[in-house]
């Protein structure tokens, strides 16, 4: 399962760069216009501003980056196995919680304010469909990084008693 869950982690961040750089790079550099496409607009004659996309993508790599992190901090807990120290194992949960909960709030600015950013400057916006819901599947990150953020509380906690015992002993 360990392999399993590094391989799924190796191919979705190459995806999802890859993503980002055929979107968005590829749009500021003017290589094509598949902007619109990805947000469901509309096709445009043109591309939104320069701005827009530069902070399109900022955010995007900013939520890749907590995406990233929260990866590394599973991938570190998975090839720690199971002798590792409650310490150890709460502050990666922390940083994978962290990770996750940043991806989520970061998904959902480039979801959700990215949309509104991009049409700026058109004519007009018949036809366009502004749908964002910050509670649809995706949630699901924030969801499972509190829990770990809790979990990582408790590990804390445990950790402090293991060392206050071994005083004793």
């Amino acid at each position: 399962m360990t392999y399993f869950a590094k391989t799924a982690m190796i191919l979705s961040i190459c995806y999802y760069c890859i993503i980002l750089g055929i979107l968005w790079i590829g749009q500021i550099l003017g290589v094509h216009n598949g902007i619109w496409e990805a947000f469901d607009f509309p096709q445009q004659d043109t591309s939104p501003p320069v701005w827009t996309l530069i902070i399109g993508l900022i955010m995007t790599g900013t939520a890749l980056c907590y995406l990233a992190s929260a990866y590394r901090a599973a991938w570190t807990i998975l090839g720690g196995g199971p002798k590792q120290d409650f310490r150890d194992l709460g502050q990666n949960l922390k940083r994978m919680a962290w990770g996750l909960i940043g991806f989520w709030v970061g998904y959902n600015l480039v979801s959700g304010v990215m949309q509104y950013l991009i049409i700026i400057g058109l004519p007009s916006t018949d036809g366009f469909e502004f749908g964002w819901d910050p509670l649809d599947l995706d949630i699901i990150f924030a969801i499972v990084g509190v829990v770990l953020l809790a979990i990582s509380q408790t590990l804390e906690r445990a950790w402090l008693a293991e060392d206050e015992n071994s005083q004793f002993l």
